[in-house]
């Protein structure tokens, strides 16, 4: 029995050596990555206070959500730019819709570059946005559709904008895909990078325990060995 032990703990602990190198050479690198840059706050523009006010004779909340044709889930007043607007929420999702009128508000690409040029202070100018049906791995835990829009600097900037409501979702950069890599090295979630629970980091885990409480049993049981196979003195 010993001798499978050994065999197990030695192919396990082989396997799990590597994971375990992986973890911790993902941590190191996390920890030496700039926060700030991760954070994409390298070309974030300075926060301004919004001292516009809510203009008068615009339609009611009441009105907007009697000329739902959904249920509305929420409601809360906007800006698209400068257009005062109305973000409704049902269970077809969020779209925007004119605080005057009640017509839908489209953000396009030239207005989803403008909303991500305002967010940004660097050296270079918004590309052409990019219109993605559904959040790619940068963009993961937003609903789309999403404008992707890249500014070709230093750090490969790219914003991502909602093209239901114009909110700034995500700002991401070279700095934060270094991180990503190494996140999703640290949490074994090869597929969404979301999951620290997932199937592969509790068995390594598992695995390690299980590493340790044999490499424990096996060192007693070679010590009892020894102890055993060790001449004991003659009596006299």
């Amino acid at each position: 029995m010993n001798r499978a032990f050994r065999w197990m703990h030695r192919w396990l602990g082989l396997l799990l050596a590597v994971q375990f190198v992986l973890w911790m050479a993902s941590g190191l690198a996390m920890s030496l990555l700039d926060h700030e840059a991760v954070q994409g706050h390298t070309h974030q523009a300075p926060p301004k206070p919004d001292a516009r006010t809510w203009p008068r004779g615009l339609l009611s909340p009441a009105t907007v959500m009697a000329g739902s044709e959904r249920p509305v889930l929420n409601l809360e007043t906007a800006w698209l730019l400068e257009r005062p607007a109305y973000r409704v929420t049902t269970d077809a999702g969020v779209r925007l819709l004119d605080a005057r009128t009640g017509a839908n508000l489209e953000v396009d690409a030239a207005t989803a570059r403008r909303i991500a040029s305002l967010d940004y202070v660097g050296p270079a100018a918004a590309a052409a946005p990019v219109l993605l049906a559904r959040a790619d791995t940068e963009a993961r835990g937003h609903a789309g559709p999403i404008w992707r829009v890249d500014f070709p600097d230093g750090d490969d900037t790219t914003l991502y904008v909602s093209a239901s409501d114009g909110r700034l979702l995500e700002r991401r950069n070279r700095t934060w895909r270094w991180f990503d890599i190494a996140w999703m090295l640290h949490i074994m979630d090869y597929t969404g990078r979301e999951d620290f629970n997932n199937p592969l980091v509790v068995m390594a885990a598992g695995g390690g325990v299980w590493i340790a409480l044999t490499g424990l049993w096996l060192l007693v049981s070679s010590l009892r060995l020894r102890a055993a196979a060790s001449p004991r003195p003659m009596a006299r």
